[in-house]
């Protein structure tokens, strides 16, 4: 059995287990140390671990992944998102900004508050305007560009443009790039892990796992129903697309038979505009007064006297 880890059933029970938290924590530190090197997670406690349970009437299970790191008091939510949503930013934004007000509870002081890092694995391109797969956001001052505060972390890692980078050979395979090569694709546990990987603890800790998974009946099953979901969920996006595609070629073909339509008009207007003038001059040297043209014409006598050669 082929497993996509994008699955939110695989990727909770691989990543969501308290027993289990070596891979966890190496692709926490894989992440947050990419563009600033340490090694920030040690000994993490899940929030809200894996149950297979939340999967038996809702196919969409729990969305994200809260750790907190025992040591030092650090956070992380970590969300895989495979369907593409327009406002995904706001939301993360929200999510982080709700793990950073919970840590207090009622008469706790400020310098209580711990970093935050919000992680997301998206499969859909998000940031339409950032070429990189990798993208880190803090709070910094738009002028100097000095930071406020590390305890505001937003990560976005964007597989279709990490997909893109392998294929054109832009990839170093450092402990980040490890992880977005695993993650993003597809993998049969009875195979040898392949090479590119092998060095990576978290990530043969992860395959070896996904024998486990494949024998687990309940497992299986709720897989296979996320797998259904996400397809629907798939379909139903493609649909919207060809939908908004197809109000878009419609606007613009609106847009082109208008302004045609205009440009008809404006020509007529000026074709018109000349006749009269040609036809006041005509009668202008018949020898006729402007009164009487206006008359002949049907136009205001300030039309006909605005007229010169």
């Amino acid at each position: 059995m082929k497993i996509c880890l994008y699955n939110d059933v695989a990727f909770k029970w691989a990543f969501g287990r308290q027993e289990q938290t070596t891979p966890l924590i190496s692709l926490l530190n894989a992440v947050t140390g990419y563009d600033h090197p340490g090694t920030l997670f040690g000994k993490v406690r899940i929030v809200n671990p894996f149950d297979i349970s939340k999967y038996q009437e809702d196919k969409m299970g729990i969305l994200d992944l809260r750790v907190k790191e025992k040591r030092t008091g650090t956070w992380a939510d970590v969300e895989m998102q495979v369907a593409h949503q327009k406002f995904y930013p706001e939301r993360s934004m929200f999510y982080l900004a709700g793990l950073y007000r919970d840590q207090l509870n009622a008469g706790e002081d400020y310098a209580a508050l711990r970093p935050c890092h919000g992680i997301h694995i998206l499969m859909s391109d998000l940031l339409e305007d950032e070429t990189d797969w990798y993208n880190c956001y803090r709070m910094t001052n738009v002028k100097s560009h000095k930071l406020l505060s590390r305890h505001w972390n937003l990560y976005y890692l964007e597989l279709g443009k990490f997909q893109e980078a392998m294929r054109k050979k832009g990839v170093s395979w450092n402990p980040l790039e490890q992880w977005c090569g695993f993650l993003s694709g597809t993998h049969e546990p009875s195979e040898p892990l392949e090479e590119k990987f092998r060095d990576n603890k978290g990530i043969r800790e992860v395959h070896e796992m996904l024998q486990e998974f494949t024998e687990d009946e309940r497992l299986r099953e709720q897989y296979r129903l996320h797998e259904a979901w996400l397809r629907d969920q798939r379909s139903i996006e493609r649909e919207r697309r060809e939908i908004k595609e197809k109000l878009a070629a419609e606007t613009r073909l609106r847009k082109k038979a208008e302004a045609e339509l205009k440009k008809r008009e404006k020509k007529a207007e000026a074709e018109s505009k000349e006749r009269e003038r040609r036809s006041v001059l005509a009668l202008r040297e018949a020898g006729y007064s402007d009164e009487r043209i206006a008359d002949m014409l049907g136009i205001p006598e300030k039309r006909v006297k605005a007229v010169r050669k």
